[in-house]
């Protein structure tokens, strides 16, 4: 079985005289290239950075830039690194690769269990297999993986946030699952190649508090007993936003301030040239706070790519605690996937209490998440973040699931304020122009029609 790793593949050129010179900048005469040509020759540079890392400035650090690549992880790694938001991240896709012989993540455990868990492990995988093989999209498939299933993928991040992830894996609520503490430290040792002594300065710094017990999942007979599972089916609930006429009036002053007002006089086309511009800083202003309910894992990882958002996702453990799963349509239409399907979440939760009670370390069961359990997860966006979201995601080329979820929030938001959100929509919608080349619905009219009514007609 291959190992995991988290290797540093690439770094920004001259990256340590950059972080000095930017360290000296400040407090230096003359302009910043003669700043950074004498910080080519200075022999202090390393010396330089410690002193005003150590000072708390450590924003000079975000002039260095690291791309890691993650290996073999599984992907509750993923889903660990990925909540860090500074960073870019590209995933090997879970829609349109096969994941028959991706492989699985065997965490630290009595050895008499590995037997169990590696054969319940890979009735998984056979599982996934035998959906593929009744016509079950890939997408849907998916549903029955294992959380610790093999993840690839790309990070980039600058050092300040690259230091502080590694420490947070080392000596944070990352540091309670081995498998994150050693991508952790291995991370660390690379790091030193650059920068020798931050990860003990940014240690030092760190306040842990109560981390050893974050995401911790507690033994059965603390926690009750694993539920019997059960479908359930996703919800969207819109929690805050302001109302219809403190919403319109909030932009409105800021594009008067802006000198953008159109004179139409129902407002309709001003907004349409405010979200149809370059800028629309305007609507940084207004936010809306959403929960979505019995949101599967697969479908989180569509939300949580949103960077610019407060985002509270549950650990995956909480998956594991509930037990309820998404039913998609493809497998409720067929009767034997149907059968497999529904027959895999309740051999697995009986695969995993055997294994708690023969002393699966709490650590562990994590990885016993399927990514078709359900989470409760509660977003804030502001308006134009929820822009970005509703182009992407109310798109026929969005995930399903996810897709349903961005609709039903949007209706919402148009009964609540319809003089702003009338305007959004999907890209198609917004833009009148459909950004997916030859991969496109080839529905534009019909998007737009439905769209255009203000309750959004069932698609």
């Amino acid at each position: 079985m291959n190992q995991a790793s988290a290797t540093i593949i690439a770094s920004s050129t001259a990256g340590d005289t950059v972080v000095a010179s930017a360290a000296r900048i400040s407090t230096t005469q003359g302009s910043a290239l003669e700043i950074y040509e004498k910080s080519r020759e200075k022999e202090n540079n390393a010396a330089l950075i410690e002193k005003v890392v150590g000072s708390g400035h450590t924003s000079t650090l975000e002039h260095q830039f690291f791309t890691v690549a993650f290996d073999n992880v599984s992907v509750c790694t993923e889903e660990f690194v990925i909540e860090f938001r500074l960073g870019s991240y590209t995933v090997k896709s879970r829609r349109y690769v096969d994941y028959t012989d991706a492989g699985f993540y065997i965490p630290p455990m009595p050895e008499k269990l590995v037997p169990d868990y590696r054969k319940q492990m890979q009735s998984l995988f056979d599982a996934y297999a035998k959906l593929l093989e009744y016509g079950i999209p890939k997408e849907d498939a998916r549903y029955v993986l294992p959380y610790c299933f093999r993840s690839n993928f790309y990070c980039t991040m600058n050092a300040r946030e690259l230091l502080y992830m590694i420490t947070v894996m080392c000596k944070g609520r990352g540091s309670y699952y081995p498998e994150l503490k050693a991508l952790g430290e291995s991370l660390k040792e690379q790091i030193r190649a650059y920068f020798p002594n931050l990860p003990e300065l940014t240690e030092k710094r760190y306040h842990t508090g109560s981390a050893e017990n974050a995401g911790r999942y507690q033994p059965e007979e603390k926690f009750g007993k694993i539920p019997a599972p059960e479908a359930a089916a996703a919800e969207t609930v819109l929690r805050s936003v302001p109302d219809g006429e403190d919403a319109a009036n909030l932009l409105t002053e800021a594009q008067n301030a802006n000198w953008m007002l159109s004179s139409d006089p129902d407002g309709y086309y001003e907004y349409t040239d405010l979200i149809g511009g370059e800028r629309p800083r305007e609507l940084e202003l207004i936010h809306a706070q959403f929960e979505i309910r019995s949101l599967s894992l697969a479908a989180v990882t569509h939300l949580v790519r949103h960077r610019v958002q407060t985002v509270l996702v549950p650990h995956v453990s909480q998956a594991v605690r509930t037990q309820t799963y998404v039913l998609p349509p493809t497998v409720r239409a067929d009767e034997k996937a149907l059968v497999l399907y529904m027959q895999t979440f309740a051999d697995h939760a009986k695969a995993l209490k055997k294994m708690l009670k023969a002393g699966l370390p709490a650590e562990a069961v994590q990885y016993y998440a399927l990514a078709g359990n359900q989470v409760n997860v509660i977003c804030d966006m502001n308006g134009r973040e929820l822009l970005h979201f509703m182009k992407l995601r109310t798109c026929t080329r969005a995930q399903w699931e996810i897709r349903g979820c961005a609709v039903e929030l949007l209706r919402q938001l148009r009964k609540q304020c319809p003089t702003v959100f009338r305007c959004f929509g999907p890209s198609c919608y917004v833009s009148g122009v459909c950004p997916e080349g030859r991969l496109s619905c080839g529905k534009s009219a019909e998007i737009k029609a439905q769209y255009a009514d203000i309750h959004i007609p069932e698609l």
